[in-house]
């Protein structure tokens, strides 16, 4: 990943649009929460930085995508998950099998 494509899933923000494009379908949707932890070398090793984007589309589904990556080694993991309401007035988690090929900013027209 360059230098752009991280900045570009790190700058998106809170009410952002986004469309995220993976193998099988297009999620479009905003972003209702981020979370941001930077890259730190610790007595362990590196330790990667993470990005997690939740975004809900306009039929309540929800998504997290999660971003990690490294500073200085060319390693990232892009995975995504899916939860949805059930009776009991509770989000429940599923795992999805997605492998995401793209993720565009409407406003700003970024893409990865």
């Amino acid at each position: 990943m360059t230098d752009d494509q991280i900045a570009t899933v790190l700058g998106f923000e809170r009410t952002a649009p986004i469309q995220i494009r993976t193998e099988l379908y297009t999620i479009t949707g905003v972003i209702y929460h981020c979370d941001h932890r930077e890259p730190a070398l610790t007595f362990r090793g590196p330790e990667p930085g993470e990005c997690t984007l939740f975004v809900v589309t306009a039929h309540n589904d929800r998504y997290r995508l999660q971003y990690t990556y490294y500073d200085e080694i060319d390693h990232t993991n892009i995975s995504l998950d899916q939860y949805r309401y059930i009776s009991d007035g509770q989000y429940s988690w599923f795992r999805t099998s997605v492998s995401v090929e793209a993720i565009i900013g409407q406003k700003e027209g970024d893409h990865l």
